[in-house]
């Protein structure tokens, strides 16, 4: 059953962006197929496999999103993210000033999908697949 403590428990075990493959294993393990991140109120959305939903503010803290979306921008802070050279409160902002409004991510299919304020699709990135030792 997905419950607001064990995704909390999951989400704060992150110590830098580059630790998103590890909180993803956390999430599947937990039963969580997917899950949306709003970077203009920090909140989160998670579902399960039966459809249960759960919102919680977890560690997001809202960021101001630009009203013009870069792909160029949102690009690049997945890099710096996925380097571990920003934190997760630094990479919503990169996403916010990206013109992100908020992402997708997959986890059955492995994927994050960036969106636009039109819904359409700025980035669509693979979840890095690393087994945590």
């Amino acid at each position: 059953m997905l419950t607001k403590e064990t995704i909390m428990q999951i989400a704060t075990s992150e110590a830098n962006a580059g630790d998103f493959p590890k909180v993803v294993q956390g999430f599947k393990a937990a039963g969580v197929t997917k899950y949306e991140y709003i970077v203009a109120t920090g909140m989160y959305v998670f579902y399960d496999a039966e459809g249960a939903k759960v919102e919680a503010q977890l560690n997001g803290i809202p960021k101001e999103v630009a009203a013009e979306s870069s792909v160029d921008a949102i690009t690049d802070a997945i890099k710096q993210a996925q380097a571990g050279k920003v934190d997760f409160e630094k990479f919503c902002a990169l996403a916010g000033q990206a013109g992100v409004p908020y992402w997708h991510a997959d986890l059955v299919e492995m994927l994050v999908t960036y969106k636009d304020r039109n819904d359409a699709v700025l980035k669509a990135e693979p979840i890095p697949n690393k087994k945590v030792q």
